[in-house]
């Protein structure tokens, strides 16, 4: 049997067609090569990395978000500051590396920020405003996971675009509760595997997907 990994965009590509994460995780009978607005995201997102760590000096299309960049700087000043960090639980729910034979779950952070027995969590968004609290959520549980001492995580999604945040707090005693949601929802994912049952579920997303054309209801 296949074993599968997980992350918050497997989980929502399964949520949203479990026929799409059939064609694209399981057989991989296709790819999503991406798009202009993804290749967008991920330049802005290596320049705000090389910027904040080395001091590098921003690219024409991101140097709009200097101002964004020294406040990150100045509200971090005494605490520790991590850039794209890469979290991996096993599914023991026990920290693991990112490439190692256990890796489960893996999460990447844009900007974990440490202080004492408190985090806080950014994460860029290039895109257009949708919040899904659940990945903030996963966020802070990958948080509690790999740093004992944290018993308060503040998630914060950050739209660049739109220059505007939606931020959750998260405390470690609610972690039991946000665990069962995360892992009911792996589960449905794993019985369709067991079933092998992947049902298509069309919706307007279904003229980006990259398996429309082995669809019917795409085509």
């Amino acid at each position: 049997m296949t074993n599968l990994t997980h992350s918050f965009s497997s989980i929502k590509m399964y949520e949203n067609c479990p026929l799409r994460y059939y064609h694209q995780r399981i057989i991989k009978s296709v790819q999503d090569k991406g798009s202009d607005a993804t290749l967008y995201g991920e330049r802005i997102h290596k320049a705000l990395e090389d910027r904040l760590r080395d001091g590098t000096e921003l690219s024409d299309e991101a140097k709009h978000f200097e101002g964004l960049a020294k406040k990150v700087e100045q509200s971090t000043k005494g605490a520790k500051l991590h850039l794209e960090m890469e979290m991996t639980l096993n599914s023991d729910l026990e920290p693991t590396g990112w490439w190692d034979a256990d890796a489960w779950l893996r999460s990447k952070i844009d900007v974990l920020v440490l202080y004492k027995d408190k985090a806080h969590v950014l994460d860029w968004k290039t895109g257009k405003r949708r919040v899904d609290f659940m990945q903030l959520e996963l966020f802070a549980l990958q948080v509690f996971k790999h740093f004992p001492e944290i018993n308060t995580v503040n998630s914060t999604f950050v739209w660049l675009k739109e220059k505007s945040i939606d931020s959750e707090q998260f405390t470690r005693d609610q972690a039991p509760d946000m665990w069962r949601t995360l892992l009911d929802k792996i589960r449905r994912i794993e019985l369709s595997l067991e079933k092998d049952k992947w049902p298509a579920r069309p919706s307007g997303l279904c003229r980006f997907c990259p398996a429309r054309h082995l669809c019917d209801y795409a085509n």
